[in-house]
């Protein structure tokens, strides 16, 4: 094997390691998220719960590419809706509260929440001029028609929820 040819395998070695060793730094579609209190129990004097959660990260599809049509002159959906979706992670906070009636039971109040996907679209946007396409019985001549401008209305798509318990 010539210098050249080793060279070459040692590089390609050197980008597969490096691609498959960043790989698994994204596998996660949230990051992590601590809120720090300590700073307001010291200045309180009282015990605070631990907050974590994690930030959904949304990633793009594929937009809807623009469709053609005999009575525009000009592609439909010239701005095209882009779609986003994403995971709402499940949070959980907890604290213990201080009984304030011998009776009572109530030791803890907790809120959480589930987790669940959410899907959402951007606006987009049509324009067609006033002119059309040429007509064959006008002997290729456009015809005029009024201007047609169009937005896509954005939508979101979840099922989110909460449950605050005592107990």
């Amino acid at each position: 094997m010539s210098i050249n040819v080793r060279g070459t395998i040692a590089v390609l070695a050197g980008c597969l390691a490096a691609a498959t060793g960043a790989t698994p730094a994204f596998a996660s579609a949230n990051v992590p998220i601590e809120v720090p209190l300590g700073g307001v129990e010291s200045a309180l004097h009282t015990d605070l719960p631990e907050l974590r959660t994690e930030a959904p990260v949304p990633i793009p599809g594929a937009p809807e590419g623009p469709s053609y049509s005999q009575d525009h002159v000009l592609p439909q959906h010239t701005l095209p809706r882009l779609p986003v979706s994403t995971d709402l992670p499940a949070t959980e906070a907890g604290m213990t509260v201080p009984q304030l009636l011998p009776t009572e039971r109530t030791d803890r109040i907790g809120l959480s929440t589930e987790g669940s996907p959410v899907h959402t679209l951007t606006p987009g946007a049509s324009v067609n001029p006033p002119l059309s396409g040429p007509r064959p019985e006008r002997l290729g001549l456009p015809q005029v028609s009024a201007p047609q401008a169009a937005l896509g209305a954005p939508d979101v798509q979840a099922e989110p929820g909460a449950d605050l318990a005592m107990g």
